[in-house]
């Protein structure tokens, strides 16, 4: 059978007939506000509009205009940003431009648009330069002419900076602070003119800093007093020290505070020094007399030292294990004060291995090594890693001072388990926070062995569950399990846990699943909260003596109830006396209670029969009885 060849169909591209409008739109800018720049933004819109409107292969997509506004940054033009916005809904295919320039004088954001406007398919055409971005060439030709612009725009600045210092030496130029509190400026007469109402607010900011507030304090009594600021803010900290430092208020103006160190980022820093700046004194009418003004900086300065204190040492020793300043730190040891300094990376909390050395011994190490006089010949200090120290004096020599040698410390060693290992260890947990108990040896004259949540050691009482003697946990579980003694083996091979709640019930859980409760309620004997429980009075009846009980206090606020029998002349009663807060939490268990109910007690309880062994008995008013057993 013959192999068939296969068929080759050539597909042609179906052209359209009528190709699509393409929409194409325009982007004008203007930075200054005159008559000048602003027939050319109009001329712009007008000739772009026509010029698009004329093409019949293109669509009008509207013309963007930013007035008023820098190119250096595309952030703040509002056009611009939403001219891009319709680029990426696909509203618009061509954007022309008048120049680089007009579109962006800051490179990296020229480009990184350019490129974006380039991924959507968007062509940018800048007439001027003839630049087409979607060309081969495009890119290269756009980023060469967008660095002249850049530096065109920095040239531009550089010569309005010089064009303002100019004006600022010869004393003709206003301010760009129109308003601030206590004052408007009048274009007319070029100077601060003084608002009396706004200037008794600075009167008061400026007695209540010399009264001994600080700037928080000033701050809430403005806040306090309904007052605000120029933008109709609330007062701040920083506010107020600002307004009490400026120099306006005694009729003075400092110019060139801030400077702008980037004319593409306008970011402005205050001015350390980089340029000179500017006093103009008595040049317009004062809101502070001069001596109030400089009482204020001088409180501000004591202030600063105060927090900021700068000693002899500070800035002058350095660290020769990691290269930082030692600082100046109270120390306090044993009831003594003392002064040490230390690498500050040290007390940062970073690795340095570098040692502390007391003031006292540093001042010693001074004197022996340069002199009494050390603090005209010292220029700089160093500490090495054992502590000697080098001194670098005025004229270039090096001294150093060996510090004496570092005893070794001896670790102690650790201490051994005071107890051997027990039977319970391991298995008895709290019902409340679920830790497991530990063992403690009771301060009372039997020192006996007890059991007791692990949360209430080493630090501040966090669980409130009740403690159990070694002896009460095995007659518990001896009498649960039938056990005439207690049998360590025959617990191991029955028990598998413990837990004790917080009643001080107790909870065996056998290996086999089953759990064998023993219920009862374990009172702590260090509680008394000091409660008066008026329910009690004439309720509690001696099983002894058969006469009431009655409530006495004791401290002035803990209350107790004991019989009455045991105040009468020869009389012999031996009844226990009762804590009130103890008695409540009894009851409160018997009722089957969380907390105690006087209501509830008085309409179920007839009275209570307290025996001399601490037990009380529960009547209750239909008859029936119960009795608390004391553990």
């Amino acid at each position: 059978m013959a192999e068939k060849k296969p068929v080759i169909t050539k597909i042609e591209p179906i052209v359209p007939l009528i190709k699509p409008r393409l929409r194409v739109a325009a982007y004008a800018r203007v930075s200054m506000e005159t008559d000048r720049l602003m027939h050319s933004l109009s001329a712009q819109i007008s000739y772009y509009s026509d010029l698009i409107q004329k093409n019949p292969e293109w669509e009008y997509a509207g013309v963007y205009a930013d007035r008023f506004i820098s190119g250096t940054s595309i952030e703040k033009r509002s056009e611009f940003q939403r001219m891009i916005a319709d680029c990426e809904k696909g509203l618009i295919n061509i954007i022309l431009c008048k120049s680089i320039s007009r579109f962006a004088r800051n490179t990296v954001d020229l480009l990184n648009t350019v490129r974006h406007l380039k991924e959507l398919g968007i062509e940018v055409r800048f007439e001027k330069e003839q630049v087409n971005t979607l060309s081969s060439d495009g890119e290269v030709m756009l980023t060469l002419l967008a660095s002249f612009a850049e530096q065109e725009s920095r040239s531009i600045s550089e010569n309005s900076k010089w064009g303002i210092r100019k004006r600022i030496q010869s004393g003709t130029i206003g301010t760009a602070n129109k308003h601030i509190l206590g004052y408007r400026y009048d274009d007319e007469l070029q100077q601060y003119v003084i608002i009396p109402e706004e200037a008794e607010t600075v009167r008061w900011m400026f007695r209540m800093f010399l009264d001994g507030l600080s700037f928080q304090k000033i701050a809430d009594e403005l806040n306090a007093a309904g007052i605000r600021t120029t933008l109709n803010n609330c007062f701040q900290e920083a506010g107020v020290r600002q307004l009490l430092y400026n120099e306006v208020y005694a009729g003075d103006a400092l110019k060139q505070k801030y400077i702008m160190t980037d004319p593409i980022s306008k970011i402005k820093v205050r001015n350390h020094g980089e340029l000179p700046q500017y006093l103009y004194t008595d040049c317009h009418e004062a809101i502070i007399d001069r001596e109030t003004y400089e009482k204020v900086k001088a409180e501000m300065q004591r202030r600063t030292d105060m927090a900021h204190p700068v000693y002899y040492f500070t800035g002058l020793i350095r660290c020769e294990t990691c290269g930082g300043y030692y600082s100046r730190r109270l120390n306090r040891s044993k009831g003594h004060t003392y002064i040490n300094w230390a690498c500050r990376y040290k007390l940062d909390r970073k690795k340095c291995k570098s040692i502390n050395i007391r003031e006292d011994t540093l001042i010693a190490a001074c004197i022996e090594t340069v002199g009494v006089d050390y603090e005209k010949q010292i220029s700089s200090m160093s500490i090495g890693e054992n502590g000697d120290i080098h001194f670098t004096l005025s004229g270039g020599e090096v001294r150093t001072w060996t510090h004496p040698p570092i005893p070794v410390r001896i670790p102690k060693p650790k201490r051994e388990r005071t107890l051997p290992k027990h039977l319970f260890d391991g298995m008895i947990f709290c019902g409340i926070c679920g830790r497991r108990y530990g063992r403690a040896i009771s301060d009372r004259k039997d020192h006996h062995l007890y059991w007791r949540c692990r949360s209430k050691s080493g630090g501040p009482q966090t669980c409130d569950s009740v403690n159990y003697p070694n002896s009460e946990i095995e007659r518990i579980f001896c009498e649960l399990f039938e056990q005439s003694t207690f049998d360590a083996e025959y617990f191991k091979s029955v028990i598998s846990k413990i837990i004790i709640q917080k009643t001080g019930s107790v909870d065996f859980y056998t290996v086999d699943g089953e759990v064998r409760h023993y219920e009862t309620l374990k009172l702590r004997e260090n509680i008394n909260s000091g409660t008066r429980t008026a329910a009690f009075h004439d309720k509690i009846r001696c099983a002894h003596c058969g006469n009431l009980y009655s409530q006495y206090i004791t401290k002035g606020k803990y209350v107790y109830w004991t019989c009455k029998g045991k105040r009468l002349a020869h009389a012999e009663c031996t009844a226990v006396n009762l804590s009130d807060c103890k008695l409540r939490t009894i009851a409160a268990y018997v009722l089957g209670l969380d907390t105690f109910d006087s209501d509830v007690f008085e309409a179920s309880i007839d009275y209570i029969l307290a025996f001399t062994d601490g037990s009380l008995r529960f009547i209750y008013k239909d008859g029936s009885e119960k009795t608390w057993q004391k553990v």
